[in-house]
C-alpha cells in the first residue's frame, strides 16, 4: 500500500516538477550529510539510470526514489541516518 501511495505520489511529482528531483534531494542531502566533495549531478544520474535498468522493475524503483527523498526531507542529517535509513537503503 505505501508503495502504491509513493507510486501516486512520484506521479504527481511528476506532472509538477519530475521524478528526477527526488533523486536531486537524495543526492543534495548525502552531499550535505556525508561526502561535500560528491558530484551531485552525477549521483542524480546513476540514480536515474538505476530506476530505468530494468523495465520491470521501473515502477518499484521510482517509488523507493520517492520514498526515500519523502522520508529525508526537512530533516536534519542525524534523522536521516536515525530514521530513513529503509527507506534508502539500496538506492545508489
Amino acid at each position: 500500500m505505501s508503495r502504491l501511495i509513493a507510486l501516486a505520489s512520484c506521479v504527481s511529482v511528476l506532472l509538477l516538477t519530475g521524478c528526477s528531483n527526488n533523486a536531486d534531494a537524495i543526492c543534495d542531502k548525502r552531499q550535505e550529510c556525508f561526502d561535500s566533495d560528491l558530484n551531485a549531478s552525477t549521483c542524480a544520474d546513476k540514480i536515474g539510470a538505476w530506476e530505468d535498468e530494468k523495465e520491470s522493475e521501473q515502477d518499484d524503483r521510482r517509488a523507493r526514489t520517492a520514498e526515500c527523498a519523502e522520508c529525508i526531507a526537512d530533516r536534519t542529517c542525524a534523522e536521516v541516518l536515525s530514521s530513513c535509513i529503509d527507506d534508502c537503503f539500496g538506492i545508489p
